[in-house]
C-alpha cells in the first residue's frame, strides 16, 4: 500500500514539473506607428495551467526587433521573451510536369484555336480563287456569243473589273490575317516546346506555398495556479511608419483657412493590419537616447590637411587620429521605397468638415501622440494609405507679398498665431484656393516666432512691375572714386474690387570690402535693414488703384577696380 502511494505521489509531482505549451496565432489588433517603425501589440484570453507554461505566438513579422518584445499575463509571472523561427517538418513537393500542367495545356489550347483560325483562312481564299478562275473563264467574258454588241461587251468589261478589284482586295486582307497567325502559331510551338522540355526534367519541386517559414514569439509563463486572463504581447519593427502630408483650403474674403491633416502610413512587416486601433507617434524610437560627452577641445600645429575629418554620429567633426571617447551612434533606420500611386485609399472624405473629432492628442514630455478613433486596415503592401488625422479652421490673417526683383508674381501669404496648439509637424501640402488646385506648399513649423508664414499661391491678377530709371541712373569717375548711382521704381497694381494689404521685398547691395562704401539715398518709407540691405514696404492699396515705390542707392569704389555682382 504505501509502495502504491509512493507511485501516485511521483506521478503526481511529475505532472506539476511538465511544460504545458499552448499555440496561438492572433491578430494584432494595436499599432503605434512612428515616423520610423512601429510597436504592434496583441491582446488574447488564454487558460493556463499550474506550473510552467509555454505559449508560442505564430504569424508575427519576420523583422521584429527581439529586444523590443513584451509580454503581461495578469495572475501569471513571465519568465522570458524570445524570437523564434520554424519550417514545415515535411514539406509537400511537386512532380515537375504537374506543376507546368496548366501551362502547358494552356498553351495547346490556343494552338488548336489559332490553327481553326488559319484553316478558315485557307478556305476563304480558296473560295476567292474559284470564283476568280469561274469568272475569267465565263462565255460571255470570252465573247463567244454571236449576238455580242459594245455595250454588252463594256458591261461585261465593268463587271470583271469590279469584281476582280473586290477578290484582290478580301485576298489582301486574309493574307495579313494569316501572316499574323502564322507568327502566333510559331510563338506558341517555341513556348510548348520549352514547357515541355522543362516539364520532363529530372526531380521534384518543394512547394513554395508549403514551406514558407513560420516567425514566432515563444513566452515562458509561469503559474501558480490554473488562471484565464489576457496576454498582451508587444514589439517593435522597422518596416512600418507614417509621413505628415495636408491639405489647405483657403477662399476669397474669408479670414480662415480649412486645414486638413493626414497620414500616409506604410508598412510591410509581411502581416496585414486589419481592423487595427491605430495611433501615430511623433517620436522615433529609432534615435539615439544617449546624451553627447562634450570632450576637451585641443589646439595643436599641424600642416593643412594633415589631419583627415571624421564626423561623429552627433555631427561634430574630430581628427581622425585622436582618440575621443564619442558617444554611442545613433541606430541605422531602415528606409523603405515607399510607392505613392493612385491606388491609396482614402478613409473619409477630405472637402467635408468632420461631426467630430476624429483623434485625441496625447502631449507627452518626449513626443505627441494621435489616437485615431477609426479603425483602419493597412495592407502589407508598402503603399502608402491615406488616414485622416484632423480636419479644422484655422484663423488667419491674408496679406500679399512680392519681390519683384526675382518674380513678377504676387503671393498670397497667410499669418497664422497660436500655431503651436495646431501640433504640426514639416511636411508638403496640397494648395486649394476658391476650390481649384494652385499647387503644392510646405508648411515649416520649425520657427521660434509667434506667427506662423503659410504660402498660399500665387496671385497673377496683382501686377508687380519693377524697373530702373534710366534718367536717374548714373556711372561716372569723380577724382580716385568710380560712383554709381541707381533708382528703382516698382509699381503695384490691385485689380481686385476690394483693398488689398502687400507687403514688398526688394534689397540693396552690402559691401564686402571696406574699400567699398554702400548708400541708401531714398528709401520712400521702407523699413532698411542695414546688415542684411533689405528693405520692406508694407502698404495698402484701394481696389482698382495701384501705388509706386521708389528707392535710390549709390556704390563708392576705387577707380580701376571691377565689380562683376554690381547690377
Amino acid at each position: 500500500m504505501k509502495l502504491y502511494i509512493a507511485i501516485l505521489s511521483l506521478a503526481f509531482s511529475t505532472s506539476l514539473g511538465a511544460q504545458t505549451i499552448k499555440t496561438i496565432k492572433p491578430k494584432p489588433d494595436k499599432a503605434m506607428v512612428y515616423l520610423y517603425g512601429a510597436e504592434l501589440s496583441y491582446n488574447e484570453i488564454l487558460t493556463l495551467a499550474p506550473g510552467a507554461n509555454e505559449i508560442v505566438v505564430e504569424g508575427v513579422a519576420a523583422d521584429l526587433d527581439e529586444n523590443s518584445i513584451s509580454a503581461y499575463f495578469k495572475g501569471a509571472m513571465v519568465i522570458d521573451t524570445r524570437k523564434s523561427v520554424r519550417y514545415p517538418e515535411s514539406p509537400k513537393t511537386i512532380d515537375n510536369y504537374v506543376r507546368y500542367k496548366v501551362i502547358i495545356e494552356r498553351i495547346s489550347d490556343s494552338l488548336d484555336d489559332i490553327s481553326f483560325l488559319i484553316r478558315d483562312c485557307n478556305n476563304k481564299n480558296a473560295a476567292l480563287d474559284k470564283e476568280k478562275y469561274l469568272l475569267f473563264n465565263n462565255r460571255l467574258m470570252r465573247g463567244e456569243f454571236a449576238k455580242d454588241s459594245i455595250a454588252l461587251l463594256k458591261s461585261s468589261l465593268d463587271l470583271l473589273r469590279a469584281r476582280q478589284n473586290n477578290i484582290d482586295e478580301e485576298k489582301l486582307a486574309l493574307d495579313k490575317k494569316l501572316y499574323r497567325y502564322n507568327k502566333i502559331q510559331t510563338k506558341l510551338n517555341e513556348r510548348l516546346e520549352h514547357y515541355q522540355l522543362v516539364a520532363s526534367s529530372a526531380g521534384d519541386i518543394i512547394d513554395p506555398s508549403t514551406y514558407k517559414a513560420i516567425y514566432q514569439i515563444i513566452v515562458s509563463v509561469e503559474a501558480e495556479a490554473a488562471v484565464t486572463g489576457n496576454l498582451n504581447l508587444k514589439y517593435y519593427v522597422a518596416s512600418a511608419g507614417w509621413l505628415p502630408r495636408y491639405d489647405i483650403m483657403a477662399t476669397s474674403g474669408k479670414e480662415k483657412i480649412q486645414l486638413i491633416y493626414r497620414a500616409q502610413v506604410y508598412q510591410n512587416t509581411g502581416i496585414d493590419w486589419k481592423d487595427v486601433n491605430l495611433t501615430l507617434s511623433t517620436s522615433n524610437p529609432n534615435q539615439g537616447n544617449t546624451k553627447p560627452i562634450l570632450n576637451t577641445w585641443n589646439l595643436f600645429y599641424g600642416y593643412p590637411n594633415s589631419y583627415l575629418q571624421n564626423q561623429n554620429a552627433y555631427g561634430a567633426k574630430v581628427p581622425m587620429n585622436q582618440n575621443y571617447n564619442m558617444a554611442k551612434p545613433e541606430m541605422k533606420t531602415k528606409k523603405l521605397n515607399i510607392q505613392d500611386n493612385a491606388q491609396t485609399e482614402d478613409m473619409d472624405d477630405a472637402g467635408g468638415a468632420m461631426a467630430e473629432p476624429v483623434f485625441t492628442i496625447n502631449d507627452n514630455l518626449m513626443r505627441a501622440e494621435y489616437v485615431i478613433k477609426t479603425k483602419y486596415s493597412i495592407a502589407s503592401d508598402n503603399k502608402s494609405h491615406n488616414v485622416v488625422i484632423n480636419n479644422v479652421e484655422v484663423p488667419v490673417t491674408l496679406t500679399y507679398s512680392a519681390v519683384p526683383k526675382l518674380d513678377k508674381d504676387a503671393f498670397l501669404m497667410g499669418k497664422v498665431v497660436n500655431w503651436e496648439d495646431l501640433n504640426l509637424l514639416p511636411a508638403n501640402a496640397k494648395l486649394f484656393f476658391d476650390d481649384s488646385y494652385i499647387g503644392l506648399t510646405a508648411i515649416d513649423p520649425n520657427t521660434v516666432k509667434d506667427t506662423l508664414y503659410m504660402d498660399l499661391g500665387r496671385d497673377r491678377s496683382i501686377i508687380v512691375k519693377r524697373q530702373n530709371l534710366k534718367d536717374k541712373c548714373k556711372d561716372q569717375v569723380i577724382g580716385d572714386d568710380h560712383i554709381v548711382t541707381k533708382t528703382v521704381e516698382i509699381t503695384v497694381r490691385n485689380t481686385k474690387a476690394i483693398a488689398l494689404d502687400f507687403e514688398v521685398e526688394d534689397q540693396i547691395p552690402v559691401a564686402s570690402d571696406n574699400t567699398i562704401k554702400v548708400n541708401l539715398l531714398s528709401k520712400d518709407g521702407a523699413i532698411y535693414n542695414e546688415l542684411t540691405g533689405k528693405l520692406t514696404w508694407k502698404i495698402n492699396v484701394k481696389s482698382k488703384d495701384s501705388k509706386k515705390l521708389v528707392f535710390s542707392y549709390e556704390v563708392r569704389y576705387p577707380k580701376g577696380k571691377y565689380i562683376g555682382t554690381l547690377q
